[in-house]
């Protein structure tokens, strides 16, 4: 029998399985009857199971197909060989827990104290509180404030060194390279060879962030983990950043810059990683969002810095002061990493040398705050390791490396079955396509090149760098504050439509501000223009801003994660170096009109792109996400075009009141609200007046463990495989 803090998983279940407990609403009788709390056979479970045949995937928990019996083995065995220092009965109530969240989660918002007596376990007054908390609001436990202020500044840090090279390139001549300005009322002409030179300096960090930083990612985080890797890359930022101060010539400002790429490639690859393996899984994307945020507020705080350099007045003392400025972002963080927990993830992956889950269990309790919590997220990590490394068939293709080249062979097959395996494959497409169309959709022209493209709108300013260093400033100011509105709403939204919403109107901003370059009077087009360009600021900084690195860091499972993450990354970075390299001669062929026009273009390649092939990631763990990506993009792009698409006309445009079509059917949470013709009780109204049945807890119990059902679906997904 359970006492008021519960009991072990065999607890007695209820003589009539169909009588609620008491206060117990419609849908939380469904999940209980469907999570194994009661064992009778739901009379819509036949419906459901033909329904599952829309369905290309099921979307369930790492705990679903154990028996009460199975799970109360593993966990003791669990608790016995990795976990002895907790009391086998509080892990064994988290478990439970674990594997009826959706029901522990109405429990704890229960204001009946009477209600839910018949459930295996009692939840505390802190628990209730402590669960509650955990979906409603953000995360506020001292040790995850740390977190986020380590991942804010190795994200300020990233902005600011971006700054520091625009900033830079004003005064190209100080290392013998003449600035990009055009003459007034020339025609287009080829690029100068000192043009092609200045943009190989500002592209050499981003190339060797791509060629080489993000690759070294991966051995690095395997030997240190997230926050050795990021000490690494801001001792190697800090030593560049102090370095380049004293060059002269742009030989040795493109050879020090190597060195502050190599660290930029390692610290964006290990940085989102370590802020989505901390994070409460219903708040990832807040958690990640800090990233881009403040890469975002450290363009804009670098800018202000150039413009308080400038009053320097001495052109080589402003250069070295604007080239030497990131080494005071990167000793804070230095100092920030040395009180930052490491990520609990890194703990847990069993084929690895540092497998420690007591060491993982001490960070989740600090991190999390209450032990149910840590306990519940202990196991179910551990089961999505374990489950994932036999879904991968780990075990037998990539063992367990030693020496040199058994590392180097590790490491290729890694990055090989991203390619081989069709859930990896389909997480790497996602986020590399999100990843390029960032730097496709023009954000970077302003990021790098601001103020030799403010400096050809204000041609009576040509040989003063004072307005396009405002310009710049408040460009980052912009960036920095509409990134604001995405805490929060890029968990509740979501990334996906954050981005459709926005990379039409980033497109027709770009497009206005490409007309504008037409206006004869020059100084009513600098105006004009600058305005269209902060408008185009204003819809990248919540969508196409902080989606890119969010995307990167949460879509691979844990064993491809930083694999994954660098090959977006890389590509990410990559082109940002590309475009630096080629912007001058883009800039000089087709000027101001030509060149914005052309990213106005990309913006719809982007949203062309991201609606076909980008999948939703919000309010998942980081081990649901396998079901996500599960699906063939064929079967996803398919969905979109021919079932999404005239659903939304005859909904928004013909006023139907008509129930959404679903690619995922959710054994976990059900309908998480996406749809907008979702109705708690009184099921969906279709086109032809009739009802179908309400949301039956999305037929949660129709697969359980040994049921003819489950057989059937095994089968079909083993066949989708």
């Amino acid at each position: 029998m359970a006492d008021r803090r519960g009991s072990s998983l065999s607890h007695t279940r209820a003589r009539d399985p169909f009588a609620p407990p008491l206060g117990l609403s419609h849908n939380i009788e469904l999940g209980i009857r469907a999570s194994g709390v009661s064992g009778a056979h739901d009379p819509y479970q036949f419906e459901g199971y033909k329904k599952r045949k829309n369905y290309q995937v099921v979307i369930e928990g790492p705990l679903a197909h154990l028996t009460d019996e199975e799970l109360e083995s593993d966990a003791r065995d669990f608790q016995r060989t990795f976990l002895y220092c907790v009391n086998v009965e509080r892990l064994l109530r988290a478990v439970q827990v674990a594997k009826d969240i959706r029901i522990y989660d109405a429990v704890a918002r229960s204001e009946d104290p009477n209600a839910y007596r018949n459930l295996p376990v009692q939840l505390t007054a802190e628990e209730k509180t402590a669960l509650k908390n955990e979906k409603d609001s953000l995360p506020s436990q001292p040790t995850m404030l740390i977190v986020v202020l380590t991942v804010s500044l190795a994200a300020f840090l990233q902005g600011f060194v971006q700054s520091s090279i625009n900033g830079a390139s004003l005064y190209a001549k100080e290392f013998g390279l003449d600035p990009v300005r055009p003459e007034i009322g020339s025609s287009p002409s080829k690029p100068t060879s000192n043009e092609w030179k200045l943009g190989a300096v500002n592209a050499s960090p981003f190339l060797f962030a791509a060629l080489v930083g993000c690759w070294l990612a991966l051995p690095i985080n395997e030997r240190v983990g997230r926050r050795g890797a990021m000490a690494i890359a801001a001792c190697l930022i800090f030593a560049s950043s102090l370095g380049s101060a004293f060059c002269y010539t742009w030989q040795q400002l493109f050879g020090v810059r190597v060195f502050n790429g190599i660290g930029m490639g390692i610290k964006a690859v290990s940085t989102p990683i370590l802020a989505s393996e901390t994070a409460v899984g219903y708040w990832r994307g807040t958690s990640i969002l800090v990233w881009q945020l403040w890469v975002a507020f450290g363009i804009a705080i670098g800018f202000a810095f150039n413009l308080i350099f400038y009053t320097a007045r001495n052109d080589s003392t402003i250069k070295s002061l604007i080239l030497g400025a990131p080494l005071v972002p990167a000793i804070l963080l230095l100092v920030s990493l040395y009180f930052c927990p490491e990520s609990p993830r890194y703990y847990m992956r069993q084929r690895s040398a540092h497998f420690n889950p007591e060491k993982a269990y001490g960070i989740l309790l600090r991190l999390r705050g209450c032990e149910l919590q840590a306990l519940r997220d202990i196991y179910l990590i551990y089961k999505s390791v374990q489950q994932e490394e036999q879904s991968l068939q780990l075990e037998e293709e990539t063992p367990k490396p030693s020496g040199l080249l058994g590392y180097i062979r590790n490491y290729i097959t890694l990055y090989k079955q991203l390619f081989t395996r069709r859930r990896l494959r389909n997480a790497l497409v996602s986020s590399s396509i999100v990843s390029l169309a960032q730097q496709l959709c023009g954000i970077n022209v302003f990021a790098f090149y601001s103020g030799p493209l403010f400096t050809g709108l204000l041609h009576d300013k040509a040989n003063e760098p004072l307005f396009p260093l405002v310009y710049s400033l408040v460009f980052g100011v912009v960036n920095f504050g509409f990134g604001l509105p995405a805490i929060r709403t890029i968990d509740t939204l979501g990334r996906r439509k954050w981005l459709v919403l926005t990379l039409p109107l980033m497109s027709l901003f770009m497009t206005a501000a490409a007309l504008s370059t037409l206006i004869p009077e020059y100084k009513t087009r600098g105006g004009i223009v600058a305005l269209f360009v902060f408008l185009f600021a204003i819809a990248y900084s919540p969508g196409m801003g902080p989606v890119p690195f969010t995307l990167a860091s949460e879509s691979f499972p844990l064993s491809h994660r930083e694999a994954g993450c660098a090959f977006a990354v890389a590509t990410n970075l990559g082109f940002a170096g590309l475009l630096s390299i080629f912007f001058p001669s883009i800039y000089a062929g087709l000027r101001d009109g030509g060149t914005l026009g052309l990213f106005a273009g990309l913006n719809l390649v982007a949203f062309a792109l991201v609606f076909l092939l980008v999948e939703e990631t919000k309010l998942r763990s980081l081990e649901d996400l396998d079901g996500i990506f599960d699906v063939k993009k064929t079967r996803f792009t398919r969905y979109q075009v021919m079932e999404y698409l005239p659903w939304f006309f005859r909904r928004y445009v013909l006023g139907r009141q008509v129930s959404r079509p679903e690619l995922y059917l959710d054994l976990i949470w059900g309908d998480h609200g996406d749809s907008v013709d979702h109705h708690s009780q009184g099921g969906n109204t279709v086109e032809d007046g009739s009802q179908h049945e309400p949301n039956r807890g999305i037929d949660a119990g129709l697969f359980k463990p040994g049921s003819p059902f489950d057989t059937d679906r095994r089968a079909e997904l083993n066949d989708n495989h």
